[in-house]
């Protein structure tokens, strides 16, 4: 569902009109072009990456496109990325696994299974948040993966669906769109949507560069600390750094 429907009144009569940002591009950094980007994180002060198709865990550096560490899964495709700042945690699309990592280089400390599809995971209170495709966001323990709460994302009153790769900070849950270049910013508490921001500059920046129709907007990663904003696509050439701006 496209964040650009129309306001829909809610059960009490009244629509929460989300905030209207734009992404400006303030630097632009190598990407590696077979980097089917699906999580992007900051853990311990380094940049980490995780790819589809041929499954990687990659460190990155914003001087090179070439990773600085990589681990091959082998024929897994991998998705969401998420760091609870001692750990990082990997999701896979339908192998039903979660991948658990510590250390520096990271080594893989557990595998744990659940089930459904796995897309987008971030780490918010205490507690991993998942997407699956769907409309709705589930929160996991970070031990075992239990279910433990879920929301439904709703946009002015209305189901979003393909929810894709997120990013817990701020306060909200930014979440991806697949194909689309709007970014979400979800409250966590209630799924409600309370900022859309346009990330279309980053897409133009990138047309004729990609030619796969699933080259698309995904990846966000907010830098600790100096609160940077980093954002990419799936086998994009380049990655941004960019500033987000309310439009008036």
């Amino acid at each position: 569902m496209s964040p650009t429907n129309r306001p829909v009144p809610d059960a009490g009569g009244s629509v929460q009109e989300p905030v209207r940002r734009v992404a400006h591009i303030i630097r632009e950094y190598p990407h590696a072009t077979n980097a089917f980007t699906q999580g992007l994180v900051f853990h311990q002060g380094h940049f980490f990456e995780s790819t589809g198709h041929q499954g990687t865990l990659r460190q990155l550096s914003l001087e090179s496109a070439q990773p600085v560490w990589m681990e091959r899964l082998g024929n897994i495709f991998a998705e969401g990325l998420a760091s609870d700042g001692e750990r990082l945690y990997q999701l896979t699309w339908t192998e039903g696994l979660l991948f658990t990592w510590s250390g520096m280089p990271p080594q893989r400390e557990r595998t744990t299974r659940y089930s459904g599809e796995g897309w987008g995971l971030c780490y918010w209170n205490g507690k991993l948040v998942r997407s699956d495709g769907g409309t709705m966001l589930t929160f996991h323990e970070p031990d075992g993966f239990a279910l433990v709460g879920a929301v439904q994302v709703k946009l002015r009153g209305q189901p979003v669906e393909l929810i894709n790769e997120l990013e817990c900070a701020n306060g909200v849950i930014y979440a991806n769109i697949w194909h689309s270049s709007d970014v979400l910013e979800i409250d966590p508490a209630t799924g409600t949507v309370v900022g859309v921001i346009d990330a279309s500059a980053l897409t133009r920046a990138v047309a004729g560069q990609v030619t796969n129709p699933e080259a698309v907007l995904n990846g966000i990663a907010v830098e600790p600390g100096s609160g940077r904003i980093f954002m990419t696509g799936k086998l994009w050439p380049r990655l941004f750094e960019v500033r987000l701006d309310v439009v008036d």
